[in-house]
């Protein structure tokens, strides 16, 4: 198995396999092992150490989602088994529940990732592998929600912790689109900005380049308006 293979026979004696951190911690992931009266099962580990801080990889079946495993985030060698009938399932699931840092998918079906991609949220997605996306610098690293605001990595580390200021500095070119903003409001100046504004730009890009343009529009679509309404174009 996984063990024997990247640990040994005994991940115990392995100079590879690491040890939790300090007591407290491994006081922490002992009170997480499943009880001999629990419905809980263990599967494969389940072996402590105390004196050398060490647990082995450990698997619990039959996890229910009111686990205390499933409670907070375990840092931990645990990794408890959550049964599902249906992707769509697993996916409901993972929905109902505080968005996660980093979701894990293990699948070669391509329209299972799709789904994955486009139907959870989380800080980060890593398909057939763990913790990768954490160490691409191209890639922002953080959380969404509850496990985390912003993100680091790169341009993204710069940007969380830079604010992008609105700046708008009119021209008195426009001002007589001002006639259609201010009182006196009519259902006519509705109609005037419903049909500007549907068909206003759809992108800054698209705006920066005709920006002139845009303003002599708005400014001839004003003058028609205070003309039309001098002259008696809504007049009956």
């Amino acid at each position: 198995g996984i063990n024997a293979e990247y640990g040994g026979s005994d991940p115990s004696v392995s100079p590879d396999y690491g040890r939790i951190v300090n007591q407290r911690h491994f006081n922490r992931l002992k009170a997480l092992m499943p009880s001999a009266e629990s419905s809980e099962k263990i599967v494969c580990g389940g072996q402590l150490d105390e004196n050398s801080l060490y647990i082995a990889p450990t698997i619990v079946d039959n996890v229910g989602p009111d686990s205390k495993l499933m409670k907070d985030e375990i840092f931990g060698p645990f990794m408890p088994i959550i049964q599902v009938e249906s992707i769509t399932e697993a996916i409901q699931f993972i929905r109902g529940r505080p968005k996660p840092l980093a979701l894990y998918l293990f699948s070669e079906r391509r329209e299972v990732a799709e789904r994955f991609k486009k139907e959870t949220s989380s800080g980060g997605l890593t398909i057939n592998d763990t913790l990768l996306h954490g160490f691409v610098a191209s890639l922002p690293f953080g959380g969404v929600g509850e496990s985390g605001m912003g993100a680091y990595g790169g341009r993204h580390s710069y940007e969380t912790f830079s604010h992008e200021r609105a700046v708008l500095h009119r021209s008195n070119i426009d001002a007589a689109a001002d006639v259609l903003r201010f009182p006196p409001y009519s259902l006519q100046k509705l109609g005037w900005l419903k049909m500007l504004m549907s068909n206003s730009v759809k992108s800054s890009n698209f705006l920066i380049r005709n920006g002139l343009s845009i303003g002599l529009i708005v400014g001839l679509f004003s003058a028609l308006y205070f003309y039309a309404e001098k002259g008696g174009f809504f007049h009956q």
